[in-house]
C-alpha cells in the first residue's frame, strides 16, 4: 500500500494545482485529474479546500478593489522619479550585495536555493543570497550564518548541541527544526518543531513551535511572536505565501530573489493588502503575477522594477 503523503506534501500539492488551474493553461482532462485527486482521501479535500480558499483571497481585498477602482497613472507623470529611483536603487543594491568569502562552507547567489546534509545529517537548506560556513568538531556542531537565510533539519546528536551563530546572535538546539535568518535590518529566528534557545546580549530566550523573536540592530531584547512557521518556512519547498501582508512588505520579499530594486513610491499604494501564493521555481514571473492579479503598473528598467 502507498504511503500516505504528509501535511506539506499535500499542501504543496494542492497549491501547485490551483496554480495550473489558474493559468489558463489548464486542460479538461488535468481540470477531471484534478476532481479526482481530491477524493483520494479526507485529507486530500481539506488540502484543497485549503488552496482554493486561500487562492480566492487573491485581489479580493478591499484596498485591492479601491486600487481597481482608480484610474491609471501614465508612465509620463513618473519620469523625474523614475531617474532618481534608478539612481538611487542601483547604488543602493550595490552597496549591500554580499560576496562570498573564501572561508564560507556554503552559499547561494540571488534567487538560487541549495540544499545539502552534513557531515552528521542535519539537513540545512539555503534560501537566496545566503553564505555560512561550518565547524564542527568532537564537541559541538557549529555554524556561522554570515548572510541571508538557512533552515536547519536537525539530526539527533544529545552529546553535541547545535549552533548557529548570526552576528551577536547565538541560537542553540538539541532535536528539531528551525531556521534563521539575518540582513542588514534585523535577524529572525523561526521554530518549526523541537525547542531552541536563542541568546542576544544579556537576554537568554526559549522558543517553541511555530514561535519566532526579531531581533533589531540595537535592541536588547525581544519577545516571543506565534507565528506560522510552516507558511514562514515555504520558500524551502519553492514557495512563498502570503497571508494579507502589504504590499510593500510582499515587495521587500521579492526583492530577495531577484538582481536589482523594486521601487515603490506611494505609501497608500504600499499599504494595500495581498495575499497569494508565489512559485519561486520561476522568480522572474513574480511581479508579472502581481500585475495580473492587482491591476498594478510596473515600469521595467535595468536593475529597477517601478511599481505605481
Amino acid at each position: 500500500m502507498p504511503s500516505t503523503p504528509s501535511p506539506d506534501d499535500l499542501d504543496d500539492q494542492a497549491i501547485d494545482w490551483q496554480t495550473l488551474l489558474h493559468s489558463g493553461k489548464a486542460s479538461a482532462r488535468q481540470r477531471l485529474d484534478y476532481q479526482r485527486w481530491q477524493q483520494l482521501s479526507p485529507a486530500h479535500k481539506t488540502a484543497a479546500q485549503e488552496a482554493e480558499a486561500l487562492w480566492a483571497d487573491i485581489g479580493l481585498t478591499a484596498s485591492a478593489e479601491q486600487h481597481r477602482a482608480r484610474p491609471r497613472r501614465r508612465a509620463y507623470r513618473w519620469a523625474n522619479g523614475l531617474a532618481a529611483g534608478l539612481l538611487l536603487a542601483v547604488l543602493g543594491y550595490g552597496a549591500t550585495d554580499y560576496v562570498p568569502s573564501w572561508s564560507d562552507t556554503h552559499h547561494t547567489g540571488v534567487g538560487q536555493r541549495q540544499q545539502w546534509l552534513l557531515s552528521d545529517g542535519t539537513r540545512v537548506t539555503l534560501n537566496s543570497a545566503t553564505a555560512l560556513s561550518v565547524d564542527f568538531t568532537g564537541n559541538q556542531r557549529s555554524v556561522i550564518l554570515r548572510k541571508g537565510e538557512a533552515l536547519f533539519e536537525l539530526a539527533d546528536d544529545p552529546s553535541r548541541p547545535f549552533i548557529v551563530q548570526a552576528g551577536q546572535d547565538r541560537v542553540a538546539a538539541k532535536n528539531g527544526a528551525f531556521s534563521v535568518r539575518r540582513d542588514a535590518v534585523q535577524t529572525r529566528v523561526l521554530v518549526a518543531s523541537g525547542a531552541v534557545q536563542v541568546q542576544h546580549q544579556t537576554q537568554t530566550l526559549e522558543l517553541q513551535p511555530n514561535q519566532q523573536a526579531l531581533y533589531q540592530p540595537g535592541q536588547a531584547v525581544a519577545e516571543r511572536q506565534q507565528v506560522d512557521a510552516n507558511a514562514l518556512t515555504a520558500w524551502h519547498r519553492g514557495k512563498l505565501i502570503f497571508n494579507r501582508k502589504p504590499l510593500q512588505d510582499v515587495l521587500s520579499e521579492l526583492e530577495r530573489y531577484q538582481y536589482g530594486r523594486i521601487v515603490l513610491p506611494d505609501a497608500t499604494l504600499g499599504a494595500m493588502q495581498i495575499s497569494g501564493v508565489f512559485d519561486l521555481n520561476d522568480p522572474q514571473n513574480l511581479l508579472h503575477t502581481l500585475e495580473q492579479r492587482y491591476g498594478l503598473n510596473i515600469t521595467y528598467l535595468p536593475f529597477v522594477a517601478w511599481v505605481h
